[in-house]
């Protein structure tokens, strides 16, 4: 084998390696601008949501008086049953006194079907509803609004921080937030946990 045989076998390997190394860091770059891609995605859609479960909550107050009241339920401290809650009332399942009502006994709709998405409790974990609106509204699982990242929008009314209106927010990402159970005397410092939730000033009107 002649040394320029030698040498041109040498350079076919190099520039093999060269395309290796570059497709590896294209291949990094793509898949940190969809994995950026899709979380911008889920945010846009969580604040989405809740828009027009806010909206859908203006209406309510405007023909009953009055927000969903989370403090006519026993459970309160319980996210899901608040949630469970919220989604009752808004779809007209839920009665002056805060009471379930059938589907067949149900009042008005304040809220689209499908615009948002409703999640239940399997286990330790929150997947998408899977029963009928006939089921979940006649039985006795708890659906409530969840977010983009499977997590359940927290929802409380009146607000136990003592600020007015209601309290509707996502935890966002990882799925952390604080929580304040009684009335702030002053603003309180803003957790790492809290840095992602949606909107970013909640849960402590930051």
């Amino acid at each position: 084998m002649s040394k320029n045989m030698i040498l041109k076998r040498g350079f076919t390997l190099v520039e093999l390696l060269v395309v290796i190394v570059i497709i590896g860091v294209l291949a990094g770059i793509t898949f940190t601008g969809a994995n950026y891609l899709l979380g911008a995605q889920d945010e846009k859609q969580a604040k989405s949501q809740i828009e027009v479960l806010s909206l859908a909550l203006e209406q309510f107050k405007s023909e009953m008086g009055s927000y969903p009241r989370t403090d006519q339920i026993t459970n309160e401290e319980n996210e899901l049953a608040r949630g469970s809650f919220l989604i009752r009332s808004l779809f007209g399942l839920v009665d002056e006194n805060g009471d379930k009502l059938n589907l067949k006994d149900r009042g008005k709709n304040f809220l689209p079907r499908d615009s948002i998405s409703l999640g239940e409790q399997l286990g330790s974990r929150y997947e998408l509803v899977t029963l009928s609106e006939e089921e979940w509204t006649n039985g006795s699982t708890l659906v409530f609004p969840m977010d983009p990242w499977y997590e359940p929008y927290i929802y409380e009314y009146p607000r136990k921080d003592g600020h007015k209106g209601f309290l509707l927010f996502s935890k966002g990402p990882d799925g952390q937030s604080s929580i304040f159970s009684q009335e702030l005397t002053a603003t309180p410092t803003k957790e790492q946990i809290d840095e992602d939730n949606i909107p970013a000033t909640e849960p402590g009107k930051w």
